[in-house]
This record gives C-alpha cells, structure tokens and sequence, in this order.
C-alpha cells in the first residue's frame, strides 16, 4: 500500500500566513504539468512492487491549474502505476469551485474535495488576503454537494491576532452546519518569511495570549463533538467515514511518493525530497535528470521512533508499543520521562497503546519532545 502527492506550485496570491512552496507567476502552468507527468513516470518505475491506494493533489492551489490539468497528471498516474483507488483529494480554493469545475472534477474520478476556506468572516479573510468572499466559500461548499461530492473537508483557522468578539465561535457554527464531512482547523503559527511573520517582527501586530488560543480549541472540541465530528487527530475531525485516508497514511508510517516542487518522498528507511524552485524544476525536467535536485537521507533507527511518535502521538490511536520494538529496536517504555508524563496526565494508556489525551494536544509537540531519542 502506498500513496501518491503532486504538489501545484501555483497560487492566484499570496496569503498573509503562508509558507508553502508556490508562486503567483502562472505563465509556466502548462510547462509545469508537463514536468511532474515526466517526474511521475520516471519515479514510478522504482514503485512496481507497491500498490497505490491515495492520490493527493495539494500545494499551492491544485484547482488554479483546471479540471484538465489535474487529469492529465492523474491519468499519467494511473498508466504507470498498480492501483485499487480509495481516495483521490484535490485541494481547491472556493473560487475556483464554479458549478462546471466541480462538475469536470467529478467526471475525472475525484471524490474528496479540501476547500480552503480559513474564516467565515469578510474581515479576517481580508487580513489573510484571501480572494474568495465568506458568500462564495458558502456557495462552493452548497454547490460541492450539489453535484454529489459526499466527501468535503474544510480548512479553518484560530489563535488570530484579529477579528471580532465570537469569530471563532461563529465560524465553527458556520461549518458545522454545512454539508461537510471533515474540518482541518489549525491554529495560525507565524513564519518569518510570510507577512503575518514581517508583521510580529515589526510591532504591528501582537500574537493572541496562550490561554486565548486554549479556550478556542476547547471551544473546537465542544463544538465539533455536539456536531458529530470525531476528532481523531490534533487538527483534524470528521464525521462517521469522512476521515482523511491520504493523511492518515502519512501518521501510520505507510511509504508515500511525492511529485512537483518542493515535494516529499518516503519508503523504508530512505526519505528524499525535491527542490523549492520552479525554475529548478522545470530545468532538470528538460534534461529528464530530476535527480539533480534532489536532497535524500537515510533514516536511522531513532530517526523512525522519533517520527512514530511524532506523527502517532498527534492520532487519537496513540502508538503501539509493540510495533515500535519491532520496527526500531527501541522500547518506549525505556524512556525515562514516560512515568511522570503519565503521573500528570500528560499521556495515558488505552488499549495497550500510548496517546495524549485530546484536552493536552495543544502541548503535544513538548509532550512528545520529553519521549524521543
């Protein structure tokens, strides 16, 4: 079993927080699609022996590109690869989301759309520099289950350094009351090259206090739950058969390939990854030499229990002790701050597997950090 991202280096603009690979040139669209198809049908020949089962297309902004393009690529995919699809995502901005795009969409074989919506309010959405309306993200999302799209996930945003009394609490009523199956919510981190980041550094703007932020994702938590959402990972939730199976592939430790700038590759112990340059990429796609901007490393036995852990402690499963012996050599029950994480109730035992609980996720980096190799 395996999984398959493209990443589409392309944005109609640049949002105030983002630190994704993209550019708002688009003049190199067409030359683009063409490169990752070369990319994915040299790649693939080193993936016979797997068996892919998700397609993820992210970036950026997948849906600028068009219905076709988006085709185009997955077709080539699927030639040169085993497949028994269980789910093909696109990410796509509301904008884009016309009743005909969704319709092309649909046709080509994609069953889950991740709609970047971030707020529900005309302000917030401004200072984030979003160019869809709150009128047309609601509209994209009714028009998306219009056309029978059972599988709808949208992307929310707290711990704003602005906004209005209650935003929070309006968005998620908002959400929740939409024909959507899975909320991502994130809360807002800022990176020093973006504006948001410019913006702290500077003074004009003051990042919300911790007990702030808190109490918004207690208010997720609440909210969610009373909707039927189940939250099954630190920024994801869903309703009954609306997870997202690409993404938890990615914390289960399944091998995935990734294709197009900037993009990530794993399978056993090896990880490598693509260049963050278009110009890069699209110079080493005429020569059909991506390797050339390729950074690989291997990967040790703590390198595998630390990222287990990373990823495992972020699901509501937890870690498997037992596999991580297996897989890594190493035993978590060695580490020495294991008892009095669990004395806090910082972590806990359920079912013979080690998780945080749901209310201490906003520590779980820290949480985690006190467990790794």
């Amino acid at each position: 079993m395996a999984g398959l991202y493209v990443h589409v280096p392309f944005c109609a603009q640049a949002c105030s927080y983002c630190d994704f690979h993209f550019t708002t040139r688009l003049r190199d669209r067409d030359r683009m699609v063409e490169a990752i198809c070369l990319e994915l049908v040299g790649a693939l020949k080193h993936w016979t022996e797997a068996r892919f089962t998700t397609l993820y297309f992210g970036g950026g902004t997948p849906s600028v590109i068009g219905a076709a393009a988006i085709r185009r690529i997955a077709e080539v995919a699927f030639r040169h690869a085993d497949w028994a699809l269980e789910e093909w995502t696109v990410e796509a901005n509301p904008e884009d989301l016309s009743p005909e795009a969704l319709k092309e969409l649909q046709a080509a074989g994609v069953g889950r759309l991740s709609i970047g919506v971030q707020s529900f309010e005309a302000d917030v959405l401004g200072w984030m520099r979003r160019i869809h309306s709150v009128d047309r993200a609601e509209r994209a999302i009714m028009d998306a289950a219009d056309a029978g799209f059972n599988h709808v996930s949208v992307d929310l945003m707290y711990g704003l350094p602005m906004g209005k009394p209650g935003r929070w609490e309006r968005d998620l009523e908002k959400a929740c009351g939409l024909p959507v199956d899975h909320l991502s919510c994130y809360i807002l981190t800022a990176e020093p090259r973006t504006l948001y980041g410019h913006q702290l550094a500077s003074g004009d703007l003051v990042p919300p206090p911790d007990e702030s932020v808190l109490k918004e994702y207690a208010l997720l938590c609440d909210t969610a739950r009373s909707a039927g959402f189940e939250h099954y990972e630190v920024s994801n939730l869903c309703r009954p058969g609306g997870r997202s199976r690409h993404n938890s592939a990615y914390w289960n430790g399944t091998p995935y390939l990734g294709v197009g700038p900037g993009a990530h590759s794993f399978k056993g112990h090896s990880r490598w990854w693509n260049a963050r340059s278009n110009a890069a990429y699209l110079r080493v796609a005429e020569k059909g030499q991506f390797d050339e901007q390729r950074t690989s490393e291997q990967l040790t036995d703590s390198n595998r229990f630390n990222e287990a852990l990373i990823t495992g402690l972020r699901r509501i499963e937890g870690v498997d002790p037992s596999w991580l012996r297996g897989a890594t050599g190493l035993a978590l029950e060695d580490q020495s701050e294991l008892t009095a994480l669990l004395a806090d109730g910082d972590c806990e035992w359920v079912e013979q597997r080690l998780r945080i609980p749901e209310s201490r996720w906003p520590m779980g980096d820290a949480i985690t950090a006190r467990l790794m190799v």
